[in-house]
């Protein structure tokens, strides 16, 4: 008589709990060692940002300069941590951008030379060279903008 030799096979459903833990413990070692990098990237980019916006108030405070065809002057109040644009004769508010931490921005410290603000005239002139240097702890992004309007990122 001839015995045929019948194994069962048992096919497995699924994975083991270690075998999942090990995996849990694998992706949680690789999310760890890549945060910091992530969250610097992220705080850098918000500095950025703020610099685009920053060059984006001073541009349109030279074109509301034109087209209004009246003085505007452009400060900064560290206090408040806020840009203003505003009208020279009746000081109305034109344009305002609060600097500080937000959901958007993320900064440490800005700086706004010359720390009185300027005028910038309906001819496209302003009386002085603008600088604002803007960061968040060693990364930083400056806007600078002549006196003829030209502004530049860096």
């Amino acid at each position: 008589m001839i015995q045929l030799n019948t194994h069962r096979r048992t096919l497995r459903d699924g994975f083991t709990a270690i075998e999942m833990l090990i995996v849990v413990v694998v992706i949680g070692i690789m999310a760890g060692a890549v945060m910091p990098r992530i969250s610097r990237i992220v705080a850098e980019e918000r500095v950025r940002k703020l610099q685009g916006a920053v060059a984006v108030d001073l541009e349109l405070a030279f074109a509301l300069a034109n087209r209004e065809r009246k003085p505007v002057t452009i400060t900064y109040n560290t206090s408040t941590q806020v840009l203003e644009v505003k009208d020279r004769a009746t000081s109305t508010v034109l344009k305002s951008r609060y600097l500080g931490q937000s959901q958007s921005f993320s900064t440490t410290a800005v700086t706004f030379s010359p720390t009185n603000g300027i005028t910038v005239f309906p001819n496209g002139l302003a009386t002085a060279a603008v600088t604002v240097t803007v960061s968040n702890g060693a990364f930083t992004r400056t806007v600078a903008v002549t006196r003829a309007g030209l502004v530049t990122k860096s």
